[in-house]
């Protein structure tokens, strides 16, 4: 329903436009007259405590007390959407540019009027009133609905970052035991050695496997194995320092990278892992052992050769009778 408030200090010029009005315009059209402006801001704020908008109003230019310009200022700053029409007979245009800068003047009209021209005028503010209010509306929803895609893309956003680090995790993840595998192992390699003639630092092995691991196999099953596996993992990742790489080489084999350490202190880390994974009760199998070879970067060393160093030393601990760490220079 469309509100218009007529406001003029003539109560006949009142009668007339609400008369007009009445007659021409549809019939849930509600037309409001206010004789000044301090009435019009009355009527204005009980039109608010009562829902409903006030869609158009037609002032008088002059009028005592509050002039048009000044009420039509205040509407706008309160109904920034209401269309606002002034009518004057002066000549003095000057109320009417204020009202076109600062109160968005939709039409003036000069007195006196011809009533098909206040009417279609009129007729004009209502229709441009529900088409603003109807594209305030498309708006709102327009952004009720960009907000929600907002929503949707940073949820799902998350969920392909998420999921991302966890393909990045999966392809840098032994599947069984967790611990880095093979690949990952041999980019850490190649990324360390690359540093250490340049920064002068220095970087130890630890090559390990688990001993009589086919006799674990044949005799309690590849479950059980698997579960070694596992566990040996766990003591391993529980014990190295938060420096350290540990990962699976392949089969029972795990390789530690032991960055800016040296041979003699790397050597006291794998007795101590060694000691570990001897102690601990697999529930499947009982106790277990491992052997274990160190090497530590020498100068003018290629990754090959100390890996090389540490296998050497591992088969030397398993031919010196497995359960054992020993070291190769």
């Amino acid at each position: 329903m469309a509100t218009i408030l007529c406001v003029d200090d003539d109560s006949g010029i009142l009668s007339a436009l609400r008369s007009l009005l009445g007659q021409r315009l549809e019939r849930d059209q509600l037309v409001e007259i206010a004789e000044n402006g301090v009435e019009a801001l009355e009527i204005i704020a009980e039109l608010a405590e009562d829902g409903l908008e006030l869609s158009v109003i037609i002032v008088d230019y002059i009028m005592p007390g509050m002039k048009g310009d000044e009420l039509l200022v205040r509407v706008h700053e309160l109904l920034p959407n209401t269309i606002k029409i002034m009518l004057t007979g002066q000549s003095d245009l000057s109320g009417v540019k204020r009202t076109i800068n600062e109160a968005n003047l939709f039409r003036f009209l000069e007195k006196p009027w011809q009533n098909e021209d206040i009417v279609l005028t009129i007729q004009a503010a209502i229709r441009a009133y529900e088409l603003d209010h109807q594209l305030e509306l498309q708006n709102q929803e327009l952004q009720r609905i960009n907000n929600e895609l907002e929503i949707i893309v940073d949820e799902r956003t998350h969920e392909l970052v998420e999921k991302n680090k966890e393909l990045e995790q999966l392809a840098v993840t032994d599947r069984l035991t967790g611990l880095y595998n093979r690949l990952f192992l041999d980019q850490v390699l190649a990324r360390e050695f690359s540093t250490l003639s340049r920064h002068g630092t220095t970087l130890s092995l630890i090559l390990l496997d688990i001993d009589h691991f086919k006799h674990v196999n044949d005799t309690y099953g590849h479950h059980a194995g698997d579960e070694v596996l596992k566990g040996i993992s766990q003591i391993l990742k529980g014990n190295v320092r938060e420096s350290d790489v540990v990962g699976r080489w392949g089969g029972e084999e795990f390789l530690i990278l032991c960055p800016n350490t040296s041979l003699s202190d790397t050597l006291k880390v794998a007795e101590k892992l060694r000691l570990c994974i001897e102690q601990y009760d697999f529930a499947s199998i009982g106790r277990c052992t491992a052997s274990f070879g160190v090497a530590s970067y020498q100068q003018g060393d290629t990754m090959i050769m100390v890996e090389t160093r540490a296998d050497k030393a591992l088969y030397l601990a398993k031919d010196q009778g497995r359960n054992r760490v020993m070291s190769s220079t």
